[in-house]
Formats: C-alpha cells, structure tokens, sequence
C-alpha cells in the first residue's frame, strides 16, 4: 500500500518558482506598489517636506527614489531571472548557515513594520471611534495583515488592487 502524504509547496520556499507559476507584470505591479503606498511612508515623507524647502524635497524625493530604484530594480531582476526568493539567494551567495544573517535581517524588519503598521491604523481609527476599545482595532489590524500572508500572494494581490486606487483617491481628495 502506497503512502501519498506528499505536500505540494506552493510557495516555493525550498526552489525556484517556475515559469508557469509566475506572477504578471500587472499583479507583481500593483502587489509592489501597495508596499510602496504605505502610511508610514506617506508619514515620514510629509516630515521630510514640512522641514525641507519646495527645491529641496523634490531633490531629495529623486535621490531616494533613484537609490530605492536601483536596489529594488536590481533585486527584481536577480529575482526574475533566477525564480529564487531572497532565502534560496541568500543560501546561495552566503551558504547555508551564512544565509541565517539575511533571514534574520528580514524577520525582524518586517516584524518591526508589522507593528509599526498595525498600529498607524489602529491608533489614528481609535480616535476617530473612541467607542471602539484600542485593542479590538490592534487585533483586528493584526489578524487582518496575518490572513494576507497566509492565503499568498493571491491575497497581496486582491488587497494591492483594492488598496492602491482607494489611497490615490483618498490621497487625492485629502
């Protein structure tokens, strides 16, 4: 009697993502630009043009921009080309227990965004309905990123669409 408990890992995490498997240009778009259009971003960029001049800001938006747009431009491709997700680069350029290092990395600046973004919802929402306990939104901020991750990139995807239009709009009105 044959045993079939094989599990089919439809992240990828252990090999190269095939090219039938491959995300599209438009959703790989959105999905990038939905991390782009992040509250704490928009926070941090209006700090920087409440303390620069007109000139100023403009400078530094194309500084930053051009930087981020080479090191994301680069990753991008290396990551195109290869299929290979930053863990398979990292266990590849560093080796197995050098690849730790960038892992870590990760975990812990995603983990400090994640905190950092549940509660710029959380917080400024709470003020707008005191009624609601602080808590509940930091809870249900919190699971609601979660279940993003753990349903993939389809997730990412329909959220980025829904996310990206609403905060141009929103963004535009305010």
């Amino acid at each position: 009697m044959k045993n079939d408990n094989t599990s089919v890992d439809i992240d990828f995490a252990e090999a190269a993502v095939p090219h039938y498997a491959r995300r599209g240009i438009v959703t790989m778009f959105m999905i990038m630009l939905g991390f782009t259009f992040f509250s704490a971003s928009m926070w941090v960029g209006k700090e920087l043009a409440d303390g620069l001049d007109f000139g100023g800001f403009i400078i530094s938006m194309i500084i930053g921009g051009l930087i981020l747009s080479l090191y994301t431009g680069l990753l991008g491709y290396v990551g195109a080309e290869t299929g290979m997700s930053l863990d398979l680069l990292a266990r590849k350029a560093f080796g197995s227990k050098g690849s730790y290092l960038p892992s870590l990395l990760l975990a812990v600046t995603q983990t400090g965004w994640f905190g950092v973004g549940v509660a710029m919802f959380a917080v400024p929402v709470s003020k707008l309905f005191p009624e609601v306990p602080l808590w509940i939104l930091v809870w249900g901020a919190g699971l609601l990123m979660t279940s993003t991750a753990y349903f993939g990139i389809r997730a990412l995807a329909w959220l980025s669409a829904v996310a990206v239009p609403a905060i141009i709009i929103l963004g535009c009105m305010s």
